[in-house]
């Protein structure tokens, strides 16, 4: 065994430890550090590059006198990785990554001594997973609420044509130009728009402009004034007053399309009767998703109440930055600013780690209960799903290979929570209530 890899003695002691993480504290005698020391230095010699001398050739007494400090830090590094895992070893204890050096203490001829953290999969007994108590609501679509999503429909393809009233209307679609001043009257050119449709009936409009175009006609010309808040979601307006000079361009309505086999046919279906039957199909199709995702979620939530330890802090803060960075690209997506999602990110702090502990903490439970009933997600598991796949996307079955070969952990890990989840509701105490489907204005009082 060469120098580099050698074992070195050293005294150890646990300080503090819990379910998932263990603190020590290690000491290295004077002389294995000075002997670390001197091992650094010959290294630091062998690099030295200095005007005078030789590479490499460097004086022993000049290496230490200018490099005193490099060797120490290189000695402190080669002491810590040789003793901190074997410390671990000791004490039978399976870290999850590097440990974490808490504090050091060493100068050139003393006892070097240094604590660490270091964190483990907690070990873990599942409790009260099997009869799990469930409710399921079970919504029958009913006459009015295919009635009401066709209607739905319709007003998707709906088309805007110009009104046959000259006024403006709480229904009306107003096309505007405006250029938009702040309190100092400067111009915000950045804002300012051209042929710009106002939904008046849309119950996110800003009820300045709902009020101020009520009445106007094409040509009409008026100022609105807006007092935005701080935390809105444009970094121009936050927090501003500005006035919008406006000028009507134009006057819409929506046009519907009448309910029939026309209809039915840009939809792509043969008549109307084949159109309320694909349409009552897609319904039921997403009741049944709601309620898997409604059981899934009064599962997650029971195993967790039920099931309460600590976890390793640092998986943690990895699944929260997951977390984070998905709100992040959503928030962006939707065009908010820079400043308003860290504003938001900062808001949100308590509540991701919340969820990312208890991401973390689930995650252990499902791994447990799969293991202690010898579930399995084998290759014909994987090959069936991908059959399935290729079948639902006809033409690209190579598209759908190349999807397995990269993403097959992901694939496995989606499979095992199916069969987790089936089994924990096969075992479940599911009480059933048969309900007609909320009306959309039912939902909404609701």
């Amino acid at each position: 065994m060469s120098r580099e890899n050698k074992m070195i003695d050293f005294k150890s002691a646990v300080v503090g430890e819990n379910l998932c993480s263990i603190t020590m504290d290690v000491e290295v005698s004077e002389n294995i550090a000075a002997d670390e020391i001197e091992s650094a230095f010959s290294r630091v010699q062998q690099q030295a590059k200095i005007d005078g001398f030789r590479h490499g050739k460097v004086p022993m007494n000049i290496i230490k006198q200018k490099f005193a400090g490099e060797a120490k830090n290189q000695a402190v590094e080669s002491i810590i990785k040789k003793t901190v895992l074997d410390a671990l070893k000791k004490e039978e204890f399976v870290p999850i990554g590097f440990p974490v050096i808490e504090e050091f203490d060493y100068e050139l001829g003393q006892t070097l001594k240094y604590r660490f953290t270091a964190e483990r999969h907690p070990k873990i007994e599942v409790k009260d997973y099997k009869g799990i108590p469930l409710k399921k609501e079970i919504f029958k679509i009913t006459y009015k609420s295919l009635e009401q999503n066709l209607e739905v429909l319709r007003e998707r393809n709906a088309k805007l044509v110009p009104s046959k009233s000259n006024k403006v209307t709480e229904k009306s679609f107003v096309s505007v130009d405006y250029d938009v001043f702040d309190a100092d009257d400067k111009e915000l050119s950045e804002i300012k728009a051209k042929n710009y449709i106002i939904d008046l009936n849309s119950e996110n409009t800003v009820k300045e402009f709902k009020k101020a175009l009520k009445g106007l006609k094409i040509g009409n010309k008026r100022d609105i004034k807006i007092e935005y808040p701080s935390d809105y979601s444009s970094e121009i307006l936050a927090g501003k007053t500005v006035t919008f000079k406006i000028k009507v361009v134009e006057i819409k309505e929506k046009e519907v399309p009448d309910l029939n086999d026309d209809f039915a046919k840009d939809m792509g279906t043969e008549n109307l009767e084949d159109l309320k039957t694909k349409v009552k199909e897609t319904v039921e199709a997403e009741e049944k998703h709601r309620q898997d995702m409604d059981i899934e979620k009064q599962i997650i939530e029971y195993l967790l109440e039920k099931n309460k330890f600590e976890v390793p802090q640092s998986l943690v803060v990895e699944n929260k930055e997951s977390l984070v960075e998905k709100m992040k690209n959503y928030m962006k997506r939707q065009g908010a600013s820079e400043e308003y999602v860290e504003k938001q990110i900062e808001l949100g702090q308590e509540k991701f780690r919340e969820e990312a502990e208890k991401k973390t903490r689930f995650s252990y439970i499902l791994n447990a209960i799969f293991k202690d009933e010898n579930l399995a997600v084998s290759d014909a598991d994987i090959e069936e799903e991908k059959s399935k796949m290729k079948t639902s996307n006809p033409g690209r079955e190579s598209a759908v290979d190349k999807y397995f070969a990269e993403k097959k952990e992901n694939i496995i890990l989606s499979l095992k929570e199916q069969r987790l989840f089936g089994f924990l509701l096969a075992s479940a105490n599911v009480e059933t209530e048969e309900k007609d489907m909320l009306l959309k204005k039912d939902e909404n009082e609701k």
